[in-house]
């Protein structure tokens, strides 16, 4: 065994994948699973409820006739099932047998509501009573989190590396249990608000940490397969969110339901391992021993030299980054002054200055695409919102286990550019197809959302390769960051614009899918491709891809040895 800056990774190879990774694995996939109810269980969390009004007293209100008391002001016909609206004369009787009690709500438009509970029991909107003149805050359920993600997604590394990765979930799963709990029992449409900004940032804050300490304890030659295949366990738990979500048509009880398997992370999580690479970064030697001693006695691995000498060398190999650390960070001055630099010098190439201004724009469109269609349920399918959820999950599992070979065959440009731009055209096709044909319906927008998935998994292969090793965790922090943006937007969509007309909806999926496709062409391919290191290396390769378009794709040798540059 070498004593380099890989003996780790070297290390690992050697320990192969067992049992001692088996726990920090269950531990990703119990955080995985809590991510679903959250991110895309808005259809049934906040699913509309139809409802009427009335002027009148909730005890007169239960004594009248329902034929006397329908509010005109703030009654919509397509607030309700399909079968109320072509039978009017029976819209009454669905409201006998399946209304809630009346309730005040404290609207000047609709002072008592009565709600039909014959697809769900109780949404966020007819518990707060978001209709009418409050209609406008419905999107805020499901913006808050995608706000507490973004704040999450600048603290989670962070608080990973300066607590540890375990440490990090089990300080989260702790504040995750505590805000749910509080979420469902505290009647506060505010508070509740700010809880979901909350759960927003815990899931994040044990998601980066976790996510870091699974693919750190991972043999390279497993890690690729291994990051991919982690990311079905959300997958399949959209499709378990639909089947609960079927079963309990409570939003307080789905949610504390879906949440539920939090409580395991904890004990779980102090079976599980620190992860030995961070230790021994930490010179928390000791530790890092003890970890690695039941790694090979877990894995019955075998080591050709002590495993002394190997965290030995390793120290040295951090002590020396870190001492190269503390130079750089002595004139913190000097540090700002040669980060304006850095940045300018960014700017001012154009192969960099196309990376920064094309990839934003890339995943705001893809982010509020991919988020929009997955919360869509409700505008698509009133009547059965838990098939249109369960079918996501299934296009977004599918999606992984397609694009997974096709990397192996495919560029990235063609990946990503193909699903978004045959994504968009399947939702504009959506807009010819006649109401009677709904299973033509079915077909194209799921295909749109595989593709769609597809290209967003795709993505997060794509975008680190094309920053810098020197810049690229600050590269995809940004990008990240503007894709949070697009995900904010989703809401809006589907509570606010589908509204306003029928054909809103497919006609923006579809425009951002054509508009995100055609940004690919700007960017360089990365397959097969060395990652850059330095700006010399994203100029070199923006050389090199004008060489191969002035000999009309032929290969020039020259440019093509990249050891020659």
């Amino acid at each position: 065994m070498t004593t380099d800056g890989d003996d780790f990774d070297a290390l690992l190879s050697i320990l192969g994948y067992g049992r001692w990774q088996v726990p920090g694995v269950v531990v990703t996939l119990l955080v995985a699973s809590q991510i679903p109810a959250q991110l895309v269980g808005s259809p049934l969390l906040c699913g509309p409820v139809p409802f009427r009004c009335s002027r009148e007293t909730p005890e007169v209100v239960t004594r009248l006739n329902s034929s006397t008391y329908f509010s005109n002001e703030c009654f919509s016909p397509t607030s309700l099932p399909s079968d109320a609206i072509t039978q009017p004369s029976n819209s009454t009787d669905l409201f006998l047998s399946n209304g809630t009690r009346p309730q005040r709500t404290g609207m000047e438009s609709c002072p008592v509501i009565e709600y039909d509970t014959s697809i769900f029991t109780s949404t966020i909107i007819s518990e707060f009573h978001l209709v009418c003149e409050r209609e406008s805050l419905q999107p805020l359920f499901q913006m808050m989190y995608t706000v507490g993600i973004i704040f999450g997604s600048l603290f989670g590394g962070y608080i990973g590396d300066k607590w540890g990765r375990r440490r990090a979930v089990q300080g989260g799963v702790v504040v995750y249990v505590a805000v749910v709990l509080a979420m469902a029992f505290v009647p506060s449409f505010v508070f509740v608000l700010v809880m979901r900004v909350m759960v927003g940032v815990t899931h994040q804050c044990m998601l980066i940490p976790v996510w870091s300490l699974a693919l750190e304890s991972t043999p390279t030659r497993h890690r690729s397969l291994v990051g991919m295949l982690l990311g079905l366990p959300y997958s399949l738990f959209v499709i378990v969110l639909a089947g609960v979500g079927y079963f309990v048509r409570t939003w307080k009880y789905l949610m504390l339901v879906c949440c539920a398997p939090a409580l395991a992370l904890l004990p779980l999580s102090f079976i599980m391992d620190e992860s030995a690479r961070w230790l021994i970064q930490q010179k928390r030697r000791e530790e890092a021993r003890k970890v690695l001693r039941k790694a090979v006695r877990q894995n019955k691995a075998k080591l050709p030299v002590p495993l002394e000498t190997i965290i030995g060398n390793l120290d040295q190999v951090y002590d020396s980054e870190y001492l190269q650390r503390e130079c750089v960070a002595e004139d913190n001055q000097s540090a700002a002054r040669k980060a304006l630099k850095e940045a300018w010098e960014y700017l001012r190439s154009p192969a960099m200055r196309t990376i920064i201004l094309v990839t934003p724009i890339l995943w705001f469109l893809q982010s509020c695409l991919y988020l929009a269609v997955a919360i869509n349920a409700n505008n698509f399918n009133s009547s059965n919102p838990f098939l249109y959820v369960c079918l996501s999950g299934a296009m977004d599992a599918s999606a992984i286990l397609l694009v997974t070979p096709l990397t192996t065959r495919l560029g990235r440009r063609v990946i990503v550019g193909a699903g978004l731009f045959v994504g968009g055209i399947f939702f504009l096709l959506d807009l010819l197809v006649p109401i009677g044909y709904f299973w033509a319906k079915w077909i194209l927008v799921m295909a749109g959302f595989l593709l769609v998935a597809g290209s967003f998994q795709m993505n997060y292969v794509y975008g680190p390769e094309l920053f810098p090793t020197e810049a690229r965790t600050r590269g995809f922090a940004f990008i990240s960051l503007i894709g949070g943006m697009g995900s904010m937007i989703a809401p809006i969509i589907t509570y606010k614009l589908a509204l306003l007309t029928w054909w809103a909806a497919p006609v923006t999926f579809g425009c951002a899918g054509l508009l995100g496709s055609l940004t690919l062409p700007l960017l360089p391919e990365t397959r097969n491709q060395p990652m850059p290191d330095t700006l010399k290396d994203v100029d070199d390769r923006r050389l090199r891809r004008k060489i191969k378009s002035a000999n009309l794709g032929k290969e020039n040798q020259a440019y093509e040895n990249t050891n020659d540059i």
